[in-house]
């Protein structure tokens, strides 16, 4: 039996039905400049959608796992307000964790 690698675009592509539904979503992902910054205060839970799509793979293997968890909340339904909660929560921790790794 072979391996599966899943790559950013196998989970986005997997993933644009149920991240469009979320209010501003779309019009987020394609916008720039002063469009985004606009659009970013309407939609703050789009903003945390994409910015969760945009750093699934981590360079380092904790964030990873936070971020990834918070997707996969996101595509099964979790409302985004409690996915921000968790994710904060647990991204808090993490630093307190590493905060003195360096």
């Amino acid at each position: 039996m072979g391996t599966m690698t899943h790559t950013l675009e196998d989970y986005i592509a997997q993933a644009i039905p149920t991240l469009a539904e979320i209010p501003g979503f779309t019009a987020l992902a394609n916008a720039d400049g002063q469009d985004y910054d606009a659009l970013a205060a309407k939609y703050p839970n789009a903003v945390l959608a994409l910015m969760i799509a945009n750093n699934l793979f981590h360079h380092d293997r904790e964030i990873s796992e936070i971020t990834q968890q918070a997707f996969f909340s996101i595509m099964d339904g979790m409302d985004i307000p409690s996915v921000r909660c968790q994710y904060d929560r647990r991204t808090d921790a993490y630093f307190q964790t590493h905060l003195w790794d360096n």
